[in-house]
């Protein structure tokens, strides 16, 4: 709302120019920038810079660079200082007042600066009025030429959602509700990864373990996450027990001088001690692959591994004493372990332990792992050939998937206008790919059609070359994207496409825009990827494959306990009924998740801790809900907002710095949505809300409901003016806003 005063400043600006005898110019003015002082601040030296260049060209002609560099700079140094002279003297001499421009009151010369001051009282009024009167639509923007289509979330089916899927999904909203308030016809796209290897492995899991386990509606979604791990642990049991050992044996030299006594208390404990348990230990002292054909006891690995976890535990129950532990130096034994050694901690022992725990609990696995396989094989080729019973299963499992994601999106307060889906686009991907070969575009390469973008385009070793089928005709992701991306500039005629996936896909999306530029598509150069980073664990990264997750379930019940527990602290005297507080605890929940989500820069890692996300005094959603539930409580104390004008006097610094953010809102909503940066809006309401609790802090200096007129109906009107806009700021991003907590 502010460009409006600056662009009468700059207006006014230009017109002193012209009086002095200089063109119009471009100008960039800034708020001023001093807590307190309201208005905007012009540096006159670039002005200076280009009129210096202007009327002392023949003089710099044929001058060096450190010659005309030093002549430069003391004329630029005068008259930037001239310049802000003149135009504040002019400014003050008559122009501000005349011609509408009284919401300017005054100007000043400092230091090369011109600091035009609103008028505190006519800017006040404007802003305060204008947030209050349009209410939910403050700072929406004028309709826009292009529509948008933003694609978010993309979970995979067969796979449950956890803690840091939230983060896409809460992007992708908040920027799709972004782009539509600021004016854009927006369209917002889901696209479910629902065939593909994981899928096999989850309904081969099922079907083989699991078919006649009865399954609650509620438990579907997370029972089918259960079941793609456990599919992917039992299929790489073997790998990962041998990876085990092998990281020990490498990283581990404390372990590997024990590998005498282990073989010793093997021998005492089972009497084993046989060719192929000595072969098993040489190659792992020596770090060397383990051919499992050379075993000639199928379980000797799974038998090793029995006697692995107390080594661990003794470890970790030195290190716990001791403090953390180097490795000794190289012994002939521990001549091959990598140096200098790593540290032994209660971290890295920890993490191996559960490990060690999770693979000893299953040793019967390890025979069956070649069954298994093939096993998979057979299911995969059974899904090629349309197997109707396994066909029927998918799309029963299929839906399970899909019916948990809608019942976490209900909740999270997100919607979608379309929902694509990885099964739907692939064969029409397939014929697109032929296509493109047929115009020249893509070209054979060891049997498989590739785009060579860089010699398309003329280029040299920038986008490189993609492939767009297997060898064996089966498809890629790049298949089903190219039908995909067709879809949406063709059947729903999109301007813009925005792609929010982590920022590991970016090089690949960048090679599927350049070859929907080559197939002719003008939209391609509108094409934007919003990359993120992970969301992580204390421990470490989270992975679906490992089991090694917090489902977003888990973690919603978690938080909303833990919010309904500060809640019941911060009202000791029963005026809030029980459902009342789990209704509120469910808002702070919620909203703590989207904030956390959205708060930080998407280019940096977040780790999910719960505490911080619930913070009533920090950066978190709760602080800025609660002084959105403070300003409605005063609200609703006082009654009626004041009727007829508010006279705006005597405004102290803290009452102006609030005033003015709330007029910046309109601003940093173009700006969000323009660059596509949600975090413009987190970081707007969380300062909004420090501003707010900065005037709210002193009673005794600022009453509000307790003070004489015009201050109290000046104060009342800014209170509601910032909570109309902090709804709405917490609304862009789908945060609750309650009215009392």
């Amino acid at each position: 709302m502010l460009q409006h005063y600056e662009d009468r400043a700059s207006d006014l600006i230009n017109g002193v120019l012209e009086e002095l005898g200089y063109e119009r110019q471009e100008l960039q003015l800034r708020p001023i920038p001093f807590s307190g002082s309201w208005g905007t601040s012009l540096a006159s030296f670039p002005l200076a810079s280009k009129i210096v260049a202007a009327e002392h060209a023949e003089e710099f002609e044929g001058l060096s660079k450190k010659e005309l560099k030093k002549r430069q700079s003391g004329l630029v140094r005068e008259k930037s200082l001239e310049l802000a002279d003149a135009i504040a003297e002019r400014l003050n001499g008559g122009v501000i007042g005349q011609n509408g421009a009284s919401a300017i009151s005054r100007a000043e010369s400092v230091n090369g600066y011109v600091n035009l001051f609103f008028d505190t009282s006519t800017v006040a009024t404007d802003v305060l009025r204008t947030a209050i009167d349009q209410g939910a639509d403050y700072g929406r923007g004028t309709q826009r030429a292009d529509k948008v289509m933003v694609e978010f979330s993309q979970p995979n089916t067969h796979k449950a959602f956890h803690i840091g899927h939230t983060r896409n999904a809460a992007l992708g909203n908040a920027l799709a509700n972004i782009t539509e308030f600021a004016g854009f016809e927006t369209i917002r796209a889901n696209y479910w990864g629902d065939i593909g290897m994981h899928v096999i492995q989850c309904l081969w899991c099922y079907q083989s373990f699991h078919k006649d386990r009865r399954i609650t509606r509620k438990l579907r979604g997370r029972r089918l996450g259960e079941y793609y791990t456990e599919a992917v642990q039992r299929l790489n049991y073997r790998k990962d027990v041998l990876g085990l050992l092998h990281e020990l044996a490498e990283d581990d030299a404390l372990f590997v001088e024990k590998i005498d006594a282990i073989v010793t208390e093997m021998y005492r404990e089972d009497g084993v001690c046989g060719e192929d348990v000595a072969y098993l230990l040489g190659q792992i002292a020596n770090h060397r692959e383990i051919d499992e054909d050379k075993l000639f006891e199928p379980m000797s690995v799974p038998m090793l591994l029995k006697y692995v976890g107390p080594q661990l535990k003794e470890e970790l129950a030195f290190v716990r004493e001791h403090g953390p532990q180097e490795a000794p130096p190289p012994t002939s034994r521990t001549a091959n372990v990598r140096y200098p050694p790593p540290v032994v901690t209660i971290e890295n022992t920890t993490e191996r332990i559960a490990r060690w725990k999770r693979l000893n609990a299953t040793p019967e696995w390890w025979p069956e792992v070649p069954e298994w396989q093939q096993q998979i094989k057979d299911t995969f080729q059974a899904w090629e050939r349309k197997d109707e019973e396994l066909v029927a299963l998918w799309e029963e499992t299929r839906q399970w998937s899909i019916d948990e994601f809608h019942r976490i999106y209900d909740e999270l307060g997100i919607r979608f206008d379309v929902e694509f889906s990885e099964s739907e686009v692939e064969e029409e991907g397939r014929q697109i790919v032929y296509d493109l070969v047929d115009r020249g575009i893509a070209e054979m390469s060891d049997g498989m059609p590739v785009v060579d973008i860089d010699k398309a385009l003329g280029l040299e070793d920038k986008y490189r070359t993609l492939p767009l089928l297997r060898s064996d005709g089966t498809t890629l992701y790049s298949t089903k994207d190219l039908e995909l991306t067709r879809r949406k500039f063709e059947d729903f005629d999109i301007d813009r496409s925005i792609w929010v996936i982590d920022n590991r896909q970016g090089f690949y999306l960048q090679q599927i825009f350049k070859i929907m530029e080559l197939w002719g598509f003008d939209q391609a150069e509108k094409c934007f990827h919003l990359g993120y980073e992970f969301v992580t664990l204390p421990e470490g990264m989270m992975s679906s494959r490992h089991g090694i997750t917090v489902l977003y379930e888990d973690a919603m019940k978690a938080m909303r306990k833990r919010a309904l527990e500060i809640i019941e602290e911060k009202n000791p005297d029963g005026r809030l009924s029980d459902e009342k507080k789990e209704d509120i605890a469910g808002q702070v929940a919620v909203g703590s998740i989207l904030y956390l989500m959205l708060s930080r820069d998407n280019n940096t890692q977040i780790a999910f801790d719960m505490e911080e996300a619930l913070s009533f005094q920090g950066h978190a959603a709760p602080y800025i809900q609660y002084a959105h539930a403070r300003a409605c409580r005063i609200l609703e104390r006082a009654g009626e907002l004041p009727d007829g004008p508010v006279e705006f006097v005597d405004l102290q610094p803290e009452e102006i710095d609030l005033i003015q953010k709330i007029a910046e809102f309109p601003e940093e909503v173009t700006q969000a949505a323009t660059e596509y940066r949600p975090l413009v809006i987190a970081d707007y309401v969380f300062e909004l809300a420090r501003l707010f609790n900065d005037f709210y802090a002193d009673f005794d200096a600022r009453p509000i409901l307790n003070a004489d007129e015009p201050a109290r109906s000046m104060r009342l009107t800014l209170v509601a003016a910032t909570r109309q806009t902090l709804e709405n700021g917490l609304a862009l991003l789908s945060v609750p806003a309650p009215t009392v907590m």
